[in-house]
């Protein structure tokens, strides 16, 4: 007598067809077994999809069964090839994997022997014909997918903020949640404002609700979706696209572009109210954290009085960087004094960067030479694009590609151009302004307003400062204060890096 195992399965989609269900697959093996005489050991019914034999739970028990059974099971039988598996690569490498446990496969409506070489042909068709149905039923599930996005219908599972939702025309879209939506709502407007960082919004949200990892945030101020918009991946020849969508929109498109540039360092708010922290912190963000190269933000400790007495420049709650901005501003002030040129220098350091910029003339006249080279030829280059369209030997589509690359380039050679114009046009000026500002920086700065701080500090340099405890250091300086600055000495407080050489500093 026989020993066997039965196998049956359903698919998710196949759970209503006739002649699919598990009750029909059981009593036709049940009838089968009955009929040769075999002994049923066990039953498996698997009854949703799974591309894979490693995502089928109850396939994943009839396993572990037979492994722990392998002298009692003689056979694992099932109604078709089909319901053992679509993918013809895990068939056969599942059919070997029984066949060194001395177990047989087969299908009780398609049998073969596969101990005879000439079964394998038929089993390959019994395989790959539910495998190629499978992939066409996948690619028309992607087309019909891509579809209805792009009629503006979301198909994927609702963001934060939205709930699955089918319209009054029955199609997929989303509507607001009203718990989370205006926590969404309130997180991009305190993230657009430039006040806050990424992280101090997400934490003031988080304590009213709004339950999201740090990474899952910055994804979600990124997400169009909340604008009203569905964003469409590339897929074969199809370019990526943004269409509107059929949900409402959470945030303004103004509020959801002027988030993308704050998180690409593009955006500086030009009018706010001043606090007194901002008065007490003058550098808050202007400072690099030296242990995890995030920028410092800061904050004011409250006294006996209830008001900020004390403030500190700090990094963020997972780093313990922590500086005290009164000596921090003090330091940063003492800077500037080194900074200042005095009134007996100012024809010399003139005179030197007069000559720096005469030695570079010629390098910058060899650069426009070679841009009106290039302009030249693009030119000639569109007049042949132009003939051949005209001539029917390229198709509109080709022209109209080549065109838009030359067109293009052309802009952006033009734009060069003006750039090199008027660097040169407003030299003297440039220079007799940057002299005169350094002439008493120091000055401008203690006695200015937190505005006229931060414009200066945004003059002087190009990037951020590493504040090290008793001097601070940057990547670069504006063009031509550093030249001035550097042409004779090295300031006592302010060391110019390589940028690999913070990098490796913070990194350390």
């Amino acid at each position: 007598m026989k020993n066997v195992v039965l196998y049956s399965r359903v698919s998710t989609d196949e759970q209503a067809e006739k002649g699919f269900s598990l009750r029909h697959q059981q009593e036709m093996l049940i009838n089968y077994s009955a009929q040769r005489g075999y002994r049923i050991l066990n039953h498996f019914q698997e009854d949703f999809s799974a591309k894979n034999f490693s995502s089928r739970p109850e396939f994943q028990k009839l396993l572990r069964y037979v492994q722990s059974n392998q002298k009692k099971v003689d056979e694992i039988i099932f109604t078709k090839w089909d319901r053992f598996s679509r993918n013809i690569e895990a068939a056969y490498r599942m059919i070997r994997e029984f066949k060194e446990m001395g177990i047989e496969v087969n299908s009780i409506e398609q049998p073969l022997d596969l101990s005879q070489p000439d079964s394998k042909v038929m089993l390959a068709v019994y395989l790959v014909i539910p495998e190629v149905e499978n992939d066409k039923n996948s690619l028309r599930t992607i087309d019909g997918l891509r579809r209805a996005m792009k009629e503006g219908c979301f198909t994927g599972i609702a963001p934060k903020g939205y709930l699955n939702h089918r319209n009054a025309d029955g199609k997929s879209t989303l509507t607001r949640d009203p718990t989370v939506a205006p926590l969404i709502e309130a997180s991009f407007a305190d993230y657009a404002s430039g006040v806050y960082s990424a992280e101090e919004v997400r934490q003031k949200y988080l304590k009213q609700g709004l339950k999201i990892s740090r990474n899952g945030f910055l994804a979600l101020l990124k997400n169009p979706t909340y604008m009203g918009k569905i964003h469409i991946k590339a897929y074969k020849k199809d370019e990526p696209m943004t269409v509107e969508g059929l949900h409402p929109a959470l945030v303004s498109p103004e509020i959801f572009e002027r988030v993308q540039l704050i998180m690409q360092g593009k955006y500086t708010p030009q009018f706010r109210t001043l606090t007194e922290i901002d008065e007490a912190l003058p550098l808050r963000g202007f400072l690099t954290c030296p242990e995890c190269g995030k920028t410092l933000t800061g904050s004011g400790s409250k006294g006996r009085g209830g008001k900020n007495t004390f403030f500190y420049y700090h990094c963020t709650r997972y780093c313990k960087t922590r500086h005290k901005a009164r000596e921090v501003n003090a330091l940063f002030e003492e800077l500037l004094s080194e900074m200042r040129i005095e009134d007996d220098q100012q024809s010399v350091y003139k005179s030197i960067l007069a000559e720096r910029f005469s030695d570079r003339y010629e390098d910058k006249q060899t650069i426009v030479n070679s841009l009106h080279r290039e302009q030249d030829n693009l030119y000639k280059r569109l007049e042949m694009a132009e003939d051949a369209f005209f001539e029917q030997k390229i198709d509109p589509s080709a022209f109209s590609s080549m065109k838009a690359r030359i067109d293009s380039r052309l802009a952006e050679i033009k734009s060069e151009l003006k750039e090199v114009s008027h660097r040169e046009r407003f030299f003297e000026k440039h220079l007799t302004e940057g002299i005169g500002f350094l002439k008493g920086i120091d000055a401008t700065y203690r006695e200015g307003s937190t505005e006229i701080k931060k414009k200066i500090i945004q003059t002087l340099f190009c990037d951020k400062l590493l504040y090290h405890g008793r001097y601070f250091s940057t990547p670069a300086l504006e063009d031509t204060i550093e030249m001035i600055l550097f042409r004779d000495r090295r300031l006592r407080l302010l060391r110019i890096m390589e940028v690999q050489k913070v990098k490796e500093q913070v990194l350390i």
